[in-house]
């Protein structure tokens, strides 16, 4: 066999490998911190797991918005267990998710969020609460948007 073919099939072999390898990484799923998306998964579950999955979503970038803020720990754990900021971290004595579908659907939309597939329903929102309660802060803040039973409020 001509040494020129022979070349020509090895820089074809070659590129269709790299090509191929190329593919399968971009095709991997990325990495998210276990810890973190457990409890991102909770604060989604025993916060929003009655909503639909938009306000679910709004839930979880209200985490991430604090994480992203200057004012707020850098962490998701952090943020979600910071003294009396999510009332089911303090309320409930058992943390564990019961309800396995929600939790499931929660583990999705933790991921998803983590690793930037949504974007931000709440235009931005630092606060939220369900609409049966008048915290005294609410009227601090800018309403940026009604989500299912949830305000969402920024600093803004």
């Amino acid at each position: 066999m001509n040494n020129k073919y022979v070349h020509i099939a090895s820089g074809i072999l070659t590129m269709a490998t790299l090509t191929a390898i190329g593919l399968v990484a971009m095709m991997s799923l990325p990495e998210v911190d276990l810890k973190q998306h457990k409890c991102m998964a909770l604060n989604i579950y025993h916060e929003a797991r009655g909503e639909r999955w938009e306000g679910q979503i709004a839930v979880a970038h209200v985490t991430m918005n604090r994480v992203s803020h200057e004012n707020w720990p850098n962490t998701i754990c952090e943020v979600v267990y910071q003294s009396k900021q999510f009332s089911w971290t303090h309320m409930i004595k058992d943390h564990t998710a019961t309800e396995e579908r929600a939790w499931k659907e929660a583990q999705v939309i933790a991921r998803d969020i983590m690793i930037g597939n949504t974007e931000d329903p709440t235009k931005g929102a630092e606060f939220y609460h369900a609409n049966y309660v008048n915290p005294w802060w609410a009227k601090e803040y800018k309403l940026t948007k009604v989500i299912g039973n949830h305000l969402f409020y920024s600093l803004d």
